[in-house]
C-alpha cells in the first residue's frame, strides 16, 4: 500500500535516528487495526483546529479521527459535536470516551494514537507538542503562529530538523502561501514585475481578537481563567503581531527572498480597556521598523482595537512599480498603469486556502509525493513576530541573532504545570494585569 510503503521508506532514509519501539511502529505503520486509513489526533479544540479536521475527514483518501486532546473537556465534548454534524461521513470519526485527553500533558498519549497530529493549540504550547510529535514519528499540521518566544523558536527549529531528517511532512497554517492567488503575483515579484524592491509596509488592523466580557466562573483558577480567554493575554497567544498580524510579515519574508529580517525597533502601547484582545500582560498595538538584507525596509502596524479603521494587506514598492496585495493583487508600473491582477474571481480568495494546507498533506502522505517541510519558514515568520513585540515591550533596537538566542521565556512549558500553576502575569487589586515599560522591561 503506497503509505505504509512510504513510511517504510522514511524509517530507513532516518534510520538510528528514531530508537523506542514505539516510535518505530507508529512510523512504520504497524497498527493494531486493519484499516489503511490515515489516523488523526487533534490537539487543542478550538474553531480554526475543527475546520482543519474536517477538511482532512472530508477528502476521498482514508482518514479517522482518533484522539481529541485539550486543557477542557467541555471544549472537546462541545467540538466532537460540531464535527459529527459538519463531517460528510460520520463513521470517519472514532473518538471514545478512552481517546479524549485532558490537561497540560493530555497530548503525549492522544500523539501515540496517531499518523497525523494537527496542533491548533494556542502558541505558547505548540513548541512541546511539536516537538513530542516529531519525537514519536508523527506528520504534523501546525497552525500559526508556532512559538511566542525565542526558546520556543529554537525548540521548533530543531524538531524541524528531525522532522526532515525523517522524512515526516509538516505542513503549516500560514495558509495565504497555499494560495493560487498569493503564488501567481509572487511568481510575478520574484521575476522582476516591480524591479529591486526597497519598501514594503503591511497591516492587521482589525476589531478585538478575544474577549473578557464573559463571565468568570467561580471555581476557576487563574490559570483556568487566563487558558479560556488566550487570546487576551499576550504570554499565550504572543499578542496581537502574533496571533494574525504573522500571516503579514509571512507574507514579506516570502516576497522578499528572505527567512527574516536583520533588525528591528518598534512602539506600541495598550488601551485602558482591559477587555481588549492582546492587551493583558502586553500591547494591543505596534508599529514596527523592520530592515532586511540590502537595507530593505519593512513598516509593520498591527491593532486590534474596536471602532477604529480596519486595514489588511501588505504592499511593496520596487524600482520598476509597485504591488498591493489586499482583497486583490494588483501590480503597477511606474506610470501607475496595472500590468496583473490576481483577482478573487479568477483564482479564489486569496485569504480563503485554508482547507488546501490539509488537501495537501494527506495527499503527500498518502501518495508519497514529493516532501515538504513548512515548520521551517513557519518559525522564522512567528519569530519575525516575536522580534517585533520584544522591540516594542524593551524601546530596544534589535538584532535578530541576538534576539533568537534570549533565553527570556514569556511561559515554561514544564511537565508538572497544572490548573492550580501561578500563570506568568497576574492582577493587581483592582484586577489591572502588567504591562509592558519600554526602557525597563528586559526581552534578553
Amino acid at each position: 500500500m503506497e503509505r505504509r510503503n512510504f513510511i517504510k521508506n522514511s524509517v530507513l532514509a532516518g534510520a538510528g535516528l528514531l530508537t523506542s519501539s514505539k516510535v518505530l511502529d507508529s512510523v512504520l505503520g504497524f497498527h493494531n487495526s486493519s484499516s489503511d486509513a490515515l489516523k488523526i489526533a487533534y490537539i487543542g479544540c478550538g474553531g480554526r483546529g475543527a475546520r482543519a479536521v474536517k477538511a482532512a475527514l472530508d477528502l476521498e483518501i482514508p482518514t479517522e479521527l482518533v484522539a481529541m486532546c485539550d486543557l477542557f473537556k467541555d471544549k472537546i465534548d462541545h467540538r466532537e459535536k460540531v464535527l459529527l454534524k459538519a463531517v460528510k461521513n460520520k463513521s470517519r470519526i472514532k473518538v471514545t470516551e478512552d481517546t479524549k485527553f485532558t490537561g497540560f500533558q493530555g497530548y503525549k498519549d492522544a500523539i501515540a494514537l496517531a499518523d497525523i497530529v494537527f496542533i491548533t493549540t494556542p502558541a505558547a504550547f505548540k513548541p512541546a507538542i511539536f516537538q513530542e510529535a516529531i519525537k514519536q514519528g508523527k506528520h504534523v499540521f501546525i497552525e500559526k503562529p508556532v512559538c511566542v518566544d525565542s526558546i520556543g523558536f529554537q525548540q521548533v527549529i530543531a524538531a524541524a530538523s528531525l522532522a526532515k531528517q525523517n522524512k515526516l511532512y509538516v505542513a503549516a497554517g500560514l495558509q495565504r502561501r497555499y494560495s493560487p492567488g498569493y503564488q501567481a503575483v509572487v511568481n510575478e515579484i520574484h521575476d522582476g514585475a516591480i524591479g529591486e524592491i526597497h519598501t514594503a509596509e503591511c497591516y492587521w488592523l482589525g476589531k478585538p481578537i478575544g474577549d473578557l466580557e464573559r463571565k468568570r466562573e467561580e471555581q476557576w483558577t487563574e490559570m483556568e481563567f487566563q487558558n479560556r480567554h488566550w487570546r487576551s493575554f499576550a504570554w499565550v497567544s504572543g499578542g496581537n503581531i502574533e496571533e494574525f498580524h504573522v500571516h503579514n510579515l509571512d507574507i514579506v519574508n516570502w516576497v522578499l527572498n528572505e527567512t527574516n529580517p536583520q533588525s528591528v525597533i518598534a512602539l506600541g502601547g495598550k488601551s485602558p480597556d482591559k477587555n481588549f484582545s492582546g492587551s493583558l500582560g502586553g500591547f494591543d498595538s505596534l508599529t514596527s521598523n523592520f530592515k532586511y538584507k540590502n537595507d530593505v525596509s519593512l513598516h509593520s502596524y498591527s491593532r486590534n482595537i474596536p471602532n477604529c479603521k480596519n486595514k489588511n494587506g501588505e504592499y511593496f514598492y520596487g524600482t520598476k512599480g509597485k504591488c498591493i496585495i489586499t482583497e486583490d493583487a494588483v501590480i503597477y508600473n511606474n506610470k501607475g498603469k496595472e500590468v496583473f491582477r490576481a483577482s478573487s474571481k479568477e483564482y479564489g480568495r486569496l485569504h480563503g486556502s485554508f482547507d488546501l494546507v490539509q488537501k495537501n498533506l494527506i495527499e503527500s502522505i498518502y501518495h508519497n509525493k514529493p516532501y515538504f517541510n513548512d515548520a521551517f519558514y513557519a518559525a522564522k515568520s512567528s519569530m519575525t513576530g516575536v522580534f517585533g513585540r520584544m522591540a516594542g515591550w524593551s524601546g530596544k533596537e534589535l538584532q535578530w541573532d541576538e534576539a533568537i538566542q534570549s533565553k527570556v521565556p514569556l511561559f515554561n512549558y514544564t511537565d508538572d504545570i497544572n490548573m492550580s500553576s501561578t500563570p506568568p502575569v497576574l492582577p493587581n487589586e483592582f484586577g489591572d494585569y502588567p504591562v509592558p515599560i519600554p526602557g525597563k522591561t528586559i526581552v534578553l
